[in-house]
């Protein structure tokens, strides 16, 4: 993902496309990856873990290959979409695989996890964009091969087939608690949300800032992601000091900070600071939100999880056409406005969750792992 990431500004310019009609493909690609998310449980119902992903991971590697080709915008966004329904079931799969390992191993293992994949996002965006502006988008190919062949490797080598019953029966007797997964996945949808702002348009907005810097627009998406991924690194050990909520909350605060100062359109080296705060707000709210969904109900996760994607759908659906819009017609630093007020609601909705959570007889939800 981070090698496409990095190459949008070049595939734009490649395949003719407004801000406009990528804030609409943009929202079309995540409505592929928040169905795939959402067909979870059912998914679940016929294929382990091990299975799905040795499946998705090399196909997601071809879907790769064919995104970075196209001349026009229905080959971009027909390649997009399917590349984001291949992302959001590896995504499904591998997220309740962690909720496994640290359950297994109880201790906090899951905001590593997740340090893995912002590490390897900001990485390859700034390695795609250097490359993508330098010797063309197929370019940004090359760099995911290596890790994507490690990931085939290791899933094979420790992921073993579970004989486990099926997630429909659990089902029939796990009632899953719907009011607090409806709350972590309205989080969660402004969160990333918020995030595919600095993801997708990050590069776009240095890129028009100094066209002349071109090759370093990748600045954005790295930095991001270096920091998002270096907090995820440690967050594992705060998570055993302090509750899964309490994170987010500091957190979104954090990132709040970062869409402010981004919002003011500072000049391009301020600019690469303010997505490096931002990245290291958002980076423990995802992994956090996750891995309280999945401790609520251990033995439906795929189930849980899939409920929560679902939830989270509108907003991520609904803000990448809005950005885009916004983009167009207003300038890319209104971007990041409707990033930092969408930060402020998941704040509210935080608060409410937790509220919520100390009103449920027994739910020790938040507690550490």
């Amino acid at each position: 993902m981070g090698g496409q990431i990095g190459a949008f500004p070049a595939l734009r310019q490649q395949a003719g496309i407004s801000a406009l009609e990528f804030g609409v493909l943009s929202m079309l690609a995540a409505v592929s990856n928040i169905a795939a998310m959402s067909l979870g449980g059912v998914i679940n119902k016929y294929f382990d873990h091990r299975s799905m992903l040795l499946f998705i991971l090399p196909l997601s590697l071809a879907l790769l290959a064919v995104s970075l080709t196209p001349t026009s915008i229905w080959f971009f966004g027909l390649s997009w979409t399917i590349l984001n329904i291949a992302a959001g079931t590896m995504d499904l799969f591998m997220n309740a695989e962690a909720g496994i390992v640290e359950h297994n191993l109880k201790r906090p293992v899951f905001s590593s996890f997740h340090a893995a994949v912002l590490y390897s996002i900001g990485g390859a965006g700034f390695l795609g964009g250097f490359i993508a502006n330098n010797y063309g988008p197929i370019w940004a190919f090359v760099p995911a091969i290596p890790f994507v062949v490690a990931a085939i490797y290791a899933v094979n080598k420790a992921i073993p087939h579970r004989q486990e019953q099926q997630e429909a029966d659990r089902m029939a007797t796990v009632p899953l608690p719907a009011k607090i997964l409806v709350l972590i996945g309205i989080v969660l949808g402004l969160d990333v949300a918020a995030e595919l702002a600095c993801i997708q348009w990050s590069g776009q907005l240095l890129n028009e800032m100094r066209p002349d810097l071109a090759a370093y627009s990748g600045l954005g998406v790295g930095f991001y992601g270096l920091c998002s991924g270096t907090m995820r690194l440690f967050g594992d050990k705060l998570r055993t000091y302090f509750s899964d909520l309490k994170l987010v909350g500091i957190s979104l605060a954090i990132g709040l900070i970062g869409f402010i100062l981004l919002s003011l359109r500072p000049n391009f080296g301020i600019s690469v600071v303010a997505f490096a705060i931002t990245g290291c707000g958002l980076g423990l709210v995802f992994p956090c939100m996750f891995a309280l969904a999945g401790r609520l109900v251990p033995d439906a996760r795929a189930a849980a999880l899939g409920m929560v994607a679902m939830v989270s759908g509108p907003p991520r659906i609904l803000l990448p056409l809005l950005l885009g819009w916004l983009a167009q017609t207003q300038g890319l630093s209104t971007i990041y406005i409707a990033a930092a007020i969408g930060i402020a609601l998941a704040i509210l909705f935080t608060y409410l969750m937790a509220q919520t959570i100390t009103q449920i007889d027994g739910a020790q939800v938040a507690s550490r792992p």
